[in-house]
């Protein structure tokens, strides 16, 4: 007689990325890339922009470059970039459509919860200043680690923090980048893209819109997972 007591894992924490999954903060980062290549004189194509989502400031920054046939200096761009995004973050950012129901579901029936981004801390903080305080038990920043997204460090350290194993972890993620890295790290993933059409077959992640996401379905689709 066997035993799916070993198979089935129960939820230990929820971890959750920032931009694009729980604030559309997308439209202000289309500000400050747009302004961005025009500081260097040219223009930011769409497919350049679709590129950088999930990206670190220093791969941004190269990446824009590189589109528009630029050499200048990767920190002073990302320096650039990150304090016209701070401006803007300042100002407000708005909670995605469900996603703070879905977090604050998730915190009233005692799970835990981390923030783990690839947004710099000065950044988060600006998001962070805008919430109640305690909304997540750890916050881990895209400066804060040797190896940002798509390098599952960034998951890892949030569970170590937290003290779970990482597969018994959900982790909500909006990009490729954020996937790999939640993946890697050992997460079960759930992908709430705005656009799920544009995000490329061959992820791994379930993908869900942000609205139908509740914590009854984060439980029940770690349980199902064998491994």
């Amino acid at each position: 007689m066997t035993t799916d007591t070993a198979a089935a894992r129960t939820l230990a924490a929820a971890l959750f990325d920032m931009d694009g999954t729980l604030f559309d903060s997308e439209p202000l980062w289309d500000v400050s890339l747009a302004g961005f290549a025009e500081t260097l004189g040219g223009t930011l194509a769409a497919e350049t922009r679709r590129r950088v989502v999930g990206s670190n400031l220093r791969d941004t920054a190269r990446i824009v470059h590189d589109s528009l046939g630029v050499a200048a200096d990767v920190e002073e761009s990302a320096a650039w970039l990150l304090e016209r995004t701070r401006q803007l973050f300042a100002l407000g950012v708005p909670w995605r459509p469900g996603a703070q129901a879905v977090v604050r579901s998730v915190r009233e029936r005692g799970i835990p919860t981390a923030l783990v981004t690839s947004s710099h801390r000065v950044l988060v903080d600006e998001v962070l200043a805008q919430l109640d305080p305690g909304m997540f038990d750890t916050v881990v920043c895209g400066d804060e680690v040797t190896r940002p997204k798509p390098d599952p460090e960034s998951y890892l350290t949030a569970a170590d923090r937290l003290g779970v194993d990482p597969r018994d972890c959900v982790a909500l993620e909006d990009s490729r980048p954020g996937i790999t890295s939640a993946l890697a790290a050992g997460c079960l993933v759930v992908a709430v893209p705005e656009d799920a059409a544009a995000l490329a077959e061959g992820h791994g992640a379930v993908v869900a819109a942000l609205e139908t996401v509740t914590v009854d379905r984060l439980i029940s689709l770690l349980a199902a997972r064998i491994g």
